[in-house]
């Protein structure tokens, strides 16, 4: 927990991709995605504290408006659907784009409020159903050229509302039980502990080496979530 809360507190994402392969040994994938979320409201609320001077307002609106819309089909996919094959095809898409994204390419003309409202949109649907709110947001934002004070605390600050948002209509749905949230909870110190050596960590890390960080650590999601995919259903 504490080594996904330090990938977290340095770029602003990444503890479902170091936590989760470590929850799923344990718990099924529908209370790992609980767990997931309430851990990281935590870690993330410390973090986006400590960088709330630098979080683009704006950006973080459009993206949690449109992420209200996606929440609730997730939600759905997340009460009725096989997990682990959605899991694969976002795995498989999420990989293409990354590799897109390494290579150096960018898109022309995607920015503004309809570009972010879309990946936001995504991004809901994905943190309801999956728990894996990032790679649309990350890959969106990564073809911004953000620099990374801005980036890391835009995409915290976010994740916070979109998780917030899902974790609360979970519940209203019946989807979370009291044993997982005990056990979330009793998890929350370690995850704390670790945001905030990897907000120490921050300053040492240049924009290149940032900007390569996360293109690989969205490769590195979706190759997870192909693996976890095929292993739950052989």
């Amino acid at each position: 927990m504490a080594l996904a809360a330090s990938l977290q507190g340095i770029t602003g994402f990444g503890f479902a991709l170091v936590s989760m392969p470590l929850l799923l040994l344990i718990y099924d994938p529908h209370h790992v995605v609980i767990i997931n979320a309430i851990i990281s409201i935590a870690s993330l609320s410390s973090l986006t504290f400590k960088v709330r001077q630098q979080v683009l307002v704006p950006v973080v609106k459009n993206l949690f408006l449109g992420s209200i819309l996606g929440i609730p089909l997730g939600a759905y996919v997340f009460f009725s659907s096989d997990v682990h094959l959605l899991k694969l095809i976002i795995g498989l898409v999420t990989g293409i784009f990354s590799l897109i994204l390494i290579s150096g390419a960018t898109a022309k003309n995607v920015a503004g409020r309809i570009w972010e409202a879309t990946a936001g949109s995504i991004s809901g649907f994905l943190t309801s159903s999956v728990g894996m709110p990032g790679p649309p947001v990350i890959l969106f934002l990564s073809n911004q050229k953000l620099p990374k004070e801005h980036f890391r605390a835009t995409t915290a600050a976010y994740f916070i509302l979109a998780y917030l948002c899902s974790l609360s209509l979970l519940i209203y749905l019946g989807g979370v039980d009291q044993n997982t949230v005990f056990t979330a909870l009793s998890l929350i110190p370690l995850a704390i502990l670790g945001g905030h050596l990897g907000y120490l960590i921050f300053p040492k890390v240049s924009q290149p080496k940032f900007q390569q960080g996360v293109s690989l650590l969205v490769f590195s999601t979706s190759v997870y979530a192909v693996i976890t995919s095929l292993m739950s259903q052989s």
